[in-house]
């Protein structure tokens, strides 16, 4: 009789906890902005080379872990003969309210055209980024 109750009891707190929420981990919320510096250009292939800096910043109320972004630097995308470069970034675990910073150098290939409004300054590269990956939990 003893085990039935010990199981009943274990049962129903194990179901008061399934029905609060608390088997779900908050999502962690991200802000990521970023900052261009341009480190060289070079005319006989069209290549401009930029430092990215990446911030992360961790707003949320939980920790992000396993945190992969993914950054695109492309030519703007109005302009004929769309290139784009892309890389990941492992930024790791960002505790909660936490801030990193990341620079990454990225080469833009462009054709003539855009390599000349590009580095004349009358258009600028356009750069998005994404979480590829993320948890909330150590363990996932």
């Amino acid at each position: 009789m003893k085990v039935i109750l010990l199981f009943l009891v274990i049962l129903l707190i194990a179901g008061a906890v399934a029905i609060s929420g608390c088997t779900r981990y908050a999502d962690p919320e991200l802000k990521i902005t970023t900052n261009l510096s341009k480190v060289s250009d070079d005319p006989a292939s069209g290549n401009i080379t930029y430092d990215v800096k990446l911030t992360v910043a961790n707003v949320g109320a939980n920790n992000a872990y396993k945190v992969r972004v993914m950054t695109i630097l492309s030519t703007p995308k109005d302009l004929s003969e769309y290139r784009f470069t892309s890389r990941n970034t492992d930024a790791g675990d960002i505790e909660k309210g936490t801030v990193r910073t990341f620079t990454e150098r990225m080469t833009l290939p462009a054709t003539k055209a855009n390599y000349d409004l590009i580095t004349a300054g009358t258009q600028q590269p356009a750069i998005e980024t994404k979480i590829m990956s993320i948890s909330a939990n150590v363990m996932g």
